[in-house]
């Protein structure tokens, strides 16, 4: 009994064993990683975000749902917005007052909507990611006013965002990025091009560095020693060169290595 426990149990093991080597794990560099991660809290949320809109939905049809019907019925209106309108000016003319929404001035409404974007801003990309989307769905015609101003400046932090994250990938810095320069350069470009072709585009602009081998450099006078000498550079050496300390410790060094 023993014996065929055993046997079962060493080809277990050898099966798994054989298993892990067929199927070796896949390593992720830090950019991949921080994408596994990104897209994976983004399908949670996206799915906390619909089951939290399909539990509102279901309260707002459990209450409200009947009588929006019996009001569209009555009216032959459609939206929630022609209806309140058309129950509003049919009781003003029956001289009863209704008190009307508090109306802003376009500074008032610009102000209030930068300070609402940058409260979801404050709590994440994800729930500007959100927000965008569902305004993006509503469709602008079906915007307030406020809405528009604070779909824009939601936009456009989104998509700068995602242009930085673009950029880091090919490991252009924030400096570089965020420069007068680079900025200037890419407003001639349409907004559809992506942000890693303009920057393509702009480096080709610049002028390319110079890098010299250690056989083509010279040491200048009274610059000092080098750090390594090449056997040509050796040969070029003047008697003088040599009466430098730091220079014939530096081609004795280069000469034996130590």
């Amino acid at each position: 009994m023993n014996e065929n426990e055993n046997l079962v149990t060493e080809e277990v093991t050898e099966n798994v064993e054989q298993t892990t080597e067929e199927t070796p794990e896949k390593k992720y560099t830090e950019a991949e990683f921080n994408d596994r991660v990104n897209e994976k809290v983004r399908e949670i949320t996206g799915r906390r975000v619909a089951r939290k809109e399909a539990q509102i939905r279901k309260e707002y049809e459990s209450k409200y749902g009947r009588l929006e019907e019996v009001l569209k019925a009555a009216t032959g209106k459609e939206s929630v917005e022609e209806l309140t309108d058309t129950y509003a000016d049919f009781y003003e003319k029956k001289g009863i007052k209704i008190n009307k929404a508090p109306e802003y001035s376009p500074k008032d409404i610009e102000t209030l909507a930068r300070a609402e974007a940058n409260e979801i801003i404050s709590a994440g990309f994800e729930d500007v990611v959100d927000e965008v989307d569902r305004l993006t769905e509503k469709g602008v015609a079906n915007m307030t006013a406020r809405e528009k101003a604070m779909f824009k400046v939601l936009a456009e932090y989104r998509q700068q965002t995602e242009q930085a994250s673009e950029l880091e990938k090919l490991g252009v810095t924030a400096d570089e990025y965020n420069s007068a320069e680079f900025k200037e350069y890419a407003k001639m470009f349409r907004s559809d091009i992506p942000m890693t072709k303009v920057y393509e585009e702009y480096t080709k602009t610049k002028p390319k560095k110079e890098f010299k081998t250690m056989g083509s450099m010279k040491q200048s006078p009274g610059k000092g020693a080098k750090d390594f000498y090449t056997q040509e550079e050796i040969e070029r050496l003047t008697e003088e060169d040599l009466d430098d300390p730091a220079v014939w410790e530096a081609v004795r060094r280069s000469m034996t290595g130590r």
